[in-house]
């Protein structure tokens, strides 16, 4: 039975069996080979985890390939996959000299993505990701928020409504900002494990994809890295993620828009997965343009190695 070699890295972090687990599989060299899409998704279901990757044989030293999967299906982008592998290729895959690959981009369905080293002693990497932005012109209401999360009604005056934002089509995002580390201890998985309607609440032409659902506390003083850091949790129907970087992306854009100045440059920090007892430290560095639009989103992270092994491939 033909087998594939496999690592699984915890990505947005420097200890094992925290930050956001990853599966990366790589593809047979042999063209004929090749796994189908079907087979892919069933290892993906086989490793269960929220992301696999499948790396594609080499046939540019400078660029790599990846497939990223989810238990529903392929992503065209997806912010802990896109770091995983960048620390993988920058930090971690050793050449035939010893000295890992350099590498300089991903190229995913979504596009080529710019990756480099930010901080070679901790394996921190930096991805330029893809951006297309929008605020939509919805907002999203108290009592639907309400209706998943029945725990925050404490918190929220009666007429509060919370915005809606896509980093990308098909990448959209509910922003819900909490005044304590106390209120976002009381976030719970959504009722009936339901999820926002995208045709209800999105702009006409921006109506596919998932929106999640992002809870943040601003200013929190972190004792780990002693910075001021956004606190965050995200809740997509039953799921909690530990680690979301397209969402810590978008949240970093969002803010930069509505409160930047045209020309700056905007670091923010997010601590995701405390809750979950599987902290990740995410950075996005977003830049503005001189008319205050979005000129680059950077996401950075790290990454370290848990497991390695062979895994069949699926006779299907």
């Amino acid at each position: 039975m033909t087998q594939l070699s496999f690592i699984t890295l915890d990505v947005f972090t420097t200890k094992p069996f925290s930050g956001n687990p990853l599966a990366v599989v790589f593809l047979p060299e042999d063209p004929t080979h090749q796994l189908t899409q079907r087979q892919k998704h069933i290892l993906t279901l086989e490793f269960n985890l929220s992301e696999t990757i499948f790396v594609h044989p080499v046939t540019d030293p400078k660029k790599r390939t990846i497939d990223i999967f989810t238990i529903e299906g392929e992503l065209p982008f997806a912010g802990h996959p896109t770091i995983g592998a960048a620390n993988w290729f920058l930090c971690q895959s050793p050449s035939e000299n010893g000295i890992a690959e350099q590498v300089t981009s991903l190229i995913t369905k979504s596009g080529e993505i710019p990756i480099s080293i930010q901080d070679a002693s901790t394996g921190t990497v930096a991805a330029k990701i893809a951006h297309n932005t929008h605020i939509h012109a919805n907002r999203y209401p108290l009592s639907d928020l309400l209706y998943l999360h029945p725990t925050l009604k404490p918190y929220f005056p009666a007429d509060t409504t919370f915005p809606l934002f896509s980093i990308v089509n098909g990448m959209s995002q509910v922003f819900i900002e909490l005044p304590t580390l106390e209120a976002l201890s009381a976030v719970s998985r959504a009722t009936g494990g339901d999820l926002v309607s995208v045709t209800q609440h999105l702009d006409s032409g921006w109506q596919s994809g998932l929106i999640c659902v992002y809870f943040f506390v601003r200013d929190v003083d972190d004792d780990v890295t002693g910075k001021k850091v956004i606190r965050t949790r995200m809740m997509l129907g039953a799921l909690e993620d530990p680690a979301t970087g397209s969402s810590a992306s978008g949240l970093a854009a969002w803010l930069a828009l509505t409160e930047g100045k045209g020309g700056e440059e905007i670091r923010s920090y997010f601590v995701q997965g405390v809750e979950m007892g599987r902290r990740s430290d995410i950075g996005v560095n977003v830049k503005l343009d001189g008319e205050g639009g979005i000129k680059e989103v950077e996401l950075t992270g790290s990454a370290v190695r848990v497991s390695e092994g062979r895994i069949a491939v699926p006779m299907v």
